[in-house]
């Protein structure tokens, strides 16, 4: 197979769409006869490029503008490396090989869905352009020969959009079991002020849909019978002020800390010093958790997890026995399950030895890979 993969997220940029699309091409690379990358252009990028092992394809645009200049320079890509597979990381891009397959190319085109670019409509608010838009949308899905969503809720939403249920598998997202690991962050646990406490993590965007806000107000509750508990908040975000506002109010400035952004081969050693990881994420169309990554890297070092039942979440919580998925939005059950692992250590350790072997045998990149690579090869077969 000669694949073509379009992201309109990719390294340097950081986020998750940027690790599921890097990810896949490092597996997917060496399993094709050639393998290239179409990317938008963003700072740090030429330096990067010369370390990947398969071609990257810069075109100077915002990520959000990509489909206009590919219109112009997909074809000639085809033609030149006789690609007969391309793989769009988001919808938004498909029509420029659709445009490809109408001046006779004949190759087989492929998408992945997370979910929120299905959910975000950018024209809601403007009747007659909205109706336009979602037109425009479903005529781009029913021209994807195969898509690959990462969530059954992420099929859910393809199949309500009317793609054929034949033309969808499931391949949930992966993380890397060799960069994420078990492991003691006693000197960073010092260095803030951590070092004897029962440490909560959460590593994300500050936004309002991740139900960070819910763990700060069943807090004080908590620390009525577990006096050495803390929060630890990692990311940035607009949610931010509200939510140190809210740890304020609640007079919990010694027991929640918002550590800020940190650059990414510090991530592990965060996880590294928690004892848990929580995200009760909530429902905030168009903004929805499609499967959250976050949970299997914290799994992947050792910890057990607690997400709550919103989007795809539960397509990478093996509820319990690597962590425990709560209803959305219900702070006693929050509550009643962080009690049980931050309490009962021998059944925080237990789930996050699961979640360790859970990673390790199917969560992780090249597994998923390998299922990505059968299943597209199948339907690019069909086509050459």
């Amino acid at each position: 197979m000669r694949l073509l993969m379009i992201s309109q997220d990719f390294p340097p940029d950081t986020g998750g769409i940027q690790t599921y699309s890097a990810a896949h091409a490092e597996h997917l690379a060496s399993r094709c006869d050639w393998f290239g990358v179409v990317a938008p252009d963003s700072e740090g990028a030429h330096q990067l490029d010369p370390e990947f092992p398969y071609p990257v394809f810069r075109v100077p645009c915002r990520n959000e503008l990509l489909l206009f200049p590919l219109l112009f320079r997909l074809p000639g890509l085809l033609a030149q490396f006789k690609v007969d597979t391309v793989f769009h990381a988001q919808w938004q891009t498909v029509g420029a090989s659709v445009l490809a397959r109408r001046r006779g190319w004949k190759g087989s085109i492929q998408c992945a869905a997370h979910l929120r670019e299905l959910l975000f409509n950018p024209y809601e608010k403007i009747p007659v352009v909205n109706r336009l838009f979602v037109r425009y949308r479903r005529y781009l899905l029913r021209c994807v020969d195969h898509f690959y969503p990462v969530s059954s809720y992420t099929r859910d939403q393809l199949i309500e959009e009317g793609v054929d249920a034949e033309r969808l598998t499931i391949v949930p997202i992966g993380t890397d079991p060799d960069r994420f690991f078990p492991g003691r962050s006693d000197v960073l646990r010092r260095k803030l002020g951590l070092a004897g406490r029962r440490v909560m993590i959460t590593i994300t965007r500050l936004v309002p849909r991740k139900g960070i806000d819910l763990v700060i107000r069943i807090l004080p509750e908590l620390l009525k019978d577990i006096s050495d508990i803390s929060y630890l908040i990692v990311g940035e975000g607009n949610d931010k002020d509200r939510l140190e506002r809210l740890a304020t109010q609640l007079g919990l400035q010694k027991s929640v800390h918002f550590v800020g952004r940190i650059s990414h081969d510090k991530v592990r050693d965060y996880y590294q010093l928690a004892d848990l990881f929580v995200m009760p994420s909530q429902t905030i169309e168009p903004d929805v958790e499609g499967a959250g990554i976050v949970f299997l890297e914290a799994n992947a070092c050792g910890l057990p997890v607690i997400g709550s039942d919103s989007g795809g979440i539960p397509s990478v919580i093996q509820d319990g026995e690597t962590g425990f998925i709560v209803p959305e939005g219900d702070p006693d059950t929050l509550k009643q399950r962080i009690r049980e692992l931050i309490t009962q250590p021998d059944l925080s350790a237990k789930m996050g030895k699961n979640g360790r072997l859970y990673v390790l045998n199917t969560g992780n990149w090249a597994f998923r890979s390998g299922e990505l690579f059968t299943q597209m090869q199948a339907v690019s077969g069909n086509w050459t």
